[in-house]
């Protein structure tokens, strides 16, 4: 409600991206605010006007990830907006480079502005991908190697090695 309040009076980029509740503020000798001894955000998705969905592909939780990890969040919805998670032009340059690091696909910052969901930044990838069907296999490879033990891991690695150069 403090948000949707805020909004209305404030300019977007004024609203902040997450409030802390203080019984009272830390002050420094002098009385003046101890920026230094306020809290940190508790790493917990805001309440936003849109309900949490989860993702529902391999490309959407690959994408929820480097979206918690680049937003510091515990979770994130595919129909949450970025900037409404509190991401803005630094954070977006991190996901950017994430999401081309993940899968090996150039994707300008411009994207992110106009498909600023995970839900529609999925499919801007997918529209994307120089071969069809490579973002969907990229993120499958993840989840699987994710969901692997690491002693799989390290198997998979060993057999991986012992195999002839052109095998691979």
């Amino acid at each position: 409600e403090l948000r949707h309040a805020l909004g209305r009076r404030l300019p977007e980029y004024m609203v902040p991206e997450a409030v802390v509740v203080l019984e009272r503020l830390p002050l420094t000798a002098t009385g003046k605010l101890d920026r230094r001894a306020l809290p940190a955000p508790d790493g917990q998705r805001p309440e936003l006007e849109a309900a949490y969905v989860a993702p529902r592909t391999a490309v959407e939780t690959t994408l929820a990830e480097v979206w918690q990890e680049v937003l510091r969040l515990d979770q994130v919805g595919v129909h949450d907006n970025f900037f409404a998670l509190g991401g803005h032009s630094l954070l977006l340059t991190q996901l950017v480079a994430r999401i081309r690091a993940v899968f090996q696909i150039e994707l300008p910052l411009r994207s992110v502005y106009e498909a600023a969901t995970i839900a529609e930044l999925a499919q801007e990838l997918i529209a994307r991908e120089p071969r069809p069907g490579q973002t969907e296999k990229i993120a499958q490879l993840l989840l699987k190697i994710k969901r692997m033990s690491s002693a799989e891991k390290q198997a998979s690695l060993q057999a991986r090695e012992a195999q002839p150069e052109q095998g691979r």
